[in-house]
């Protein structure tokens, strides 16, 4: 099974849609969770290179595919944090806000 290439440039937008229309108050949990979600060394480095022979216009079509799904991948994590961000400045997060700003 082969998957288009438009159709990986709908994912991100489906995910931001989903993470933005909470049904619920996110929870302090949830909202730690959510900030601690990020790319390890392993990843930075994978990225950084991949990048790097994409200004050397040396990219393969393989790592073209893994660069767009990098760059999808961090879309949605940024819409993520976005959403837990908001939920620290809404009311009963004082504390947290204060943890995680120390």
């Amino acid at each position: 099974m082969s998957v288009d290439k438009a159709s990986l440039d709908f994912e991100p937008a489906i995910w931001a849609r989903l993470i933005q229309a909470p049904r619920a108050a996110i929870s302090p949990d949830a909202t730690r969770y959510l900030m601690s979600i990020d790319f390890g060394e392993a990843d930075h480095a994978r990225m950084q290179e991949l990048m790097e022979k994409s200004n050397e216009g040396t990219l393969t079509p393989e790592d073209t595919a893994e660069l767009d799904g990098y760059v999808n991948i961090a879309n949605v994590l940024s819409v993520m944090h976005s959403q837990a961000r908001v939920a620290l400045n809404g009311p009963g997060f004082e504390s947290m806000r204060n943890a995680l700003n120390s």
